[in-house]
């Protein structure tokens, strides 16, 4: 059974238009995609006007493709007719055909490569290899990316790890051969891995090491347990502000979060492994560091001592490893 298709509203306006003057909608339905591509083209190239409509029928249902191509655009590019023939079974957008000689009359061989080896060639490929990195740009990455937003997004996160210390090559040639949406995310997280932090607004000493590049970031999140890699685009992203430290007091590290506000640079929180609070003297010691460099500490008001701060010692002890999270089989023999 022949594929019943639909073609977009221009082309159709303009067919009919043609076929005012000539038996022109039947001929063009029942050609080859091919042909009804470089009809299209021409169209869009030269839309007919009422003196010459009748001419331009007759020209477009007995001329060859490429005599109705060099009558478009006067020199037709090289892979031309190729990317024609993918370009599916109905007619593109009325500005995918300019678009495509455009891009193939560039001479951008990363760009020609593309639209010569994508199974399909679409006005979201076509967009997608005008808007992917050229260094990155391959069949490969432009079949996983999924329209020009994505594009956009890939261009300008290579831009943006870059310009934070990831090796431009290396990044580049990972990005080309990536061939899924999963791949994209893999290739992306371990670039960031490899960035640096902006300056840290505490310089580093024995007991006070700020986090540097991701690879560190994700390092203590493996060692505390905790989402810290959630905080990657805007730890590593200036305009954001926030950074990171880890402290050592002996055996013990926390982990210190700052935020950069309107009035400069202020506590975030302290965490233990698992996200636990730090007892009250590791506490107020990091407190008062921080606030010798310039720091905000917010504090809260001073609260009345209570019994239940016996408890809170115990679980919030540098010297315990308490686990709240109990297995309900560990529960149940406890009690």
């Amino acid at each position: 059974m022949t594929l019943i298709t639909s073609h977009p509203h221009w082309v159709l306006r303009h067919a009919i238009e043609l076929d005012r003057y000539t038996p022109f909608l039947g001929e063009f339905f029942r050609t080859s995609s091919e042909r009804q591509h470089v009809i299209a083209a021409y169209l869009s190239a030269k839309p007919p006007s009422e003196c010459d409509a009748g001419d331009v029928a007759e020209f477009l249902l007995h001329s060859g493709h490429n005599d109705i191509l060099a009558a478009a655009y006067g020199t037709v590019p090289s892979g031309l007719r190729r990317a024609l023939r993918r370009s599916g079974n109905i007619v593109q957008a009325e500005h995918f055909y300019g678009l495509l000689v455009e891009l193939l009359s560039a001479g951008e061989s990363h760009i020609t490569r593309c639209i010569a080896q994508v199974s399909r060639v679409d006005l979201d490929t076509l967009l997608a290899i005008k808007t992917l990195p050229a260094q990155a740009c391959s069949p490969k990455l432009v079949q996983a990316v999924m329209g020009k937003t994505d594009a956009e997004d890939v261009a300008t996160a290579f831009e943006v790890l870059v310009e934070r210390g990831v090796d431009a090559q290396w990044f580049a040639g990972c990005l080309r051969d990536v061939k899924t949406q999963r791949g994209l995310s893999s290739v992306f997280q371990k670039a960031a891995r490899r960035a640096n932090a902006p300056p840290h607004p505490i310089p580093a000493s024995d007991f006070y090491q700020p986090i540097q590049t991701g690879e560190e970031l994700f390092s203590v999140a493996r060692e505390f347990r905790n989402c810290l890699r959630n905080y990657t685009t805007s730890f590593l992203d200036e305009v954001q502000g926030n950074a990171f430290a880890v402290v050592s007091r002996g055996e013990h590290r926390t982990v210190v979060h700052l935020v950069r506000g309107t009035s400069g640079w202020k506590l975030e929180g302290l965490f233990k492994p698992r996200n636990r609070r730090p007892s009250r003297a590791s506490r107020e010691w990091i407190e008062a560091y921080l606030e010798q460099h310039g720091i905000i500490v917010e504090r809260r008001e001073p609260r009345r001592p209570s019994r239940w701060d016996s408890l809170h010692n115990l679980i919030c002890s540098d010297l315990l490893e308490f686990q709240l999270g109990f297995e309900v089989e560990a529960f149940d023999h406890m009690t």
